[in-house]
């Protein structure tokens, strides 16, 4: 996981990333630079020349606070005194401070140095990586989040880090707005390319863990989309909204329990032997079941989900006065084998690979266990999760008699999910459904959102853009069930 790493007094705010959650084709494919496939549609549009490109970037953010600086911050727009200094190992950085920098230590970054009031790149690695990864979109994107701290240090903008970093995300995300609106190229605003910003930002984040006091702190995948998108959504006032009180981030710590763990962060998915009890939900809804008594320690992630979600869902149909009939096994199953019923028909072989479906009739549902289950876990345990979590929701749904557009009802059961990480979660408040067995880790919603990314809906086409998606899944966890009636449609 790359994350951001402050250098100077400004801080490297665009990194090289490793991950790159497009260039993945279920199941099992590498889509390639670009993030293209047959199966996955045409990827981000790099731009052929990166200088002209770079120019255009510059230009285009540079005219858009000319016009937008005084009608936020009154009188005029000061250009940057040390304008612009692209840098490589073969040519001379950038001064910044009273000390020489080393390209070693600002390689594949991008950078506004307040002292010297210039905004610097690395052409040789990082502009570069980013076209071919994210596209030219994206490369104007980095800009625009460097030119906001120009902004911040021209308006005394003051505030921790990570403040800082989520305020130039949002001004980042109405630049693009406002491209959308004029589409210049080469930015050409597409729900591809929208989906690609996504992807950029949850590849370059804090670490898992990353304290948001920590003063090189940027903000969780999380975190930074949503700055983004209230950017997109709600304009360059809103942004400016951001001084004066400190953000709120979803910042979870590792707990001792995850530090000492093999791999922090993931729960072992399959059962460590036959004494994972097989009734958890109903004992729990009896109130027979202890968590202190280390009954379910065999347990793995895939028995407690389809434990926790029952229980989940019995609680939430409760507050809406509703009956919650729980699903009676999450099936993982392997293509290969004999096939399974589902909606009175028999799905095998192909019809299964890369599969999760919620089957009415039968009353269970069913994920791909040999290909998406293995995928979605290597991403991390919660892009598993969230995708059993989200087949809870499409039953909820079901339940309910909800049937409407495939687009809006697919939102809505994002949004669904997001409850129930919600519920797993410290932004649960008294009095709303909380979960007796799960606890949500560090990068964890990081990862949900890299599975919306990745594979999209493994059912169907009409799931909507992973930004539309992550939109959804946020207002779950953030505003809760309110947020998600009043977006979506009501539940009850």
């Amino acid at each position: 996981m790359a994350a951001a790493v402050l250098v100077l007094a400004s801080g490297a705010c665009a990194q090289e990333a490793d991950e790159n959650p497009l260039a993945r084709d279920p199941i099992g494919e590498e889509r390639g630079a670009s993030g293209g496939s047959d199966a996955g549609g045409p990827g981000p549009v790099p731009a052929d020349d990166l200088d002209a490109l770079v120019v255009t970037a510059i230009e285009d953010v540079e005219a858009y606070w000319t016009e937008t600086y005084p009608e936020i911050y009154g009188g005029p727009f000061e250009p940057l005194a040390g304008g612009y200094q692209a840098y490589g190992p073969d040519t001379p950085t950038p001064r910044c401070g009273p000390a020489p920098i080393s390209y070693r230590e600002i390689a594949g970054n991008a950078f506004y140095c307040p002292s010297e009031d210039l905004i610097a790149w690395d052409e040789a690695t990082l502009i570069p990586q980013i076209n071919e990864t994210y596209g030219a979109l994206a490369v104007g994107i980095v800009f625009a989040h460097e030119f906001a701290h120009a902004i911040q240090t021209r308006a005394a903008v003051r505030g921790r880090t990570i403040d800082l970093e989520l305020q130039a995300d949002c001004y980042a995300g109405e630049w693009t707005a406002h491209v959308a609106e004029g589409n210049r190229d080469p930015f050409e605003v597409t729900d591809r390319e929208l989906d690609s910003s996504v992807a950029g930002m949850v590849a370059i984040r804090d670490l898992p863990g990353t304290d948001e006091n920590n003063p090189g702190a940027h903000g969780s995948g999380f975190d930074r989309i949503g700055a983004f998108q209230e950017g997109y959504e709600n304009g360059p006032e809103h942004c400016a909204d951001y001084e004066g009180a400190p953000r709120r981030t979803f910042d979870i710590p590792f707990s001792p329990a995850d530090l000492a763990a093999a791999d922090p962060g993931n729960f072992p998915l399959d059962d460590a032997g036959p004494t994972c009890p097989d009734d958890l939900d109903e004992r729990i809804l009896a109130g027979d079941f202890d968590r202190e008594s280390g009954e379910a320690a065999d347990c793995g992630l895939a028995s407690l989900l389809e434990a926790d979600l029952n229980v989940y869902y019995e609680t939430l149909f409760e507050q809406l006065a509703k009956t919650w009939t729980p699903i009676d096994d999450l099936v993982l199953v392997d293509p290969a084998g004999e096939g399974i019923s589902c909606g009175g028909e028999t799905l095998s072989g192909d019809e299964l690979r890369g599969a999760a479906v919620y089957c009415v009739d039968e009353n269970v549902a069913v994920i791909d266990g040999a290909g998406l289950t293995g995928e979605l876990y290597e991403i991390g345990d919660f892009a598993f999760g969230t995708e059993v979590a989200r087949l809870w929701a499409i039953a909820a749904q079901a339940h309910l008699g909800i049937d409407g557009d495939g687009e809006e009802q697919s939102l809505q059961a994002d949004c669904m999910t997001g409850l129930y990480a919600r519920s797993i979660s410290p932004e649960v408040a008294p009095g709303e459904p909380d979960s007796p067995l799960l606890g949500i880790s560090p990068g964890d919603l990081d990862e949900g959102i890299q599975g919306f990314i990745a594979y999209g809906d493994a059912q169907s086409g009409d799931a909507g853009t992973a930004f539309e998606r992550t939109d959804a899944l946020r207002t779950g966890v953030i505003e809760g069930l309110e947020g998600c009636e009043r977006d979506y449609g009501e539940l009850a």
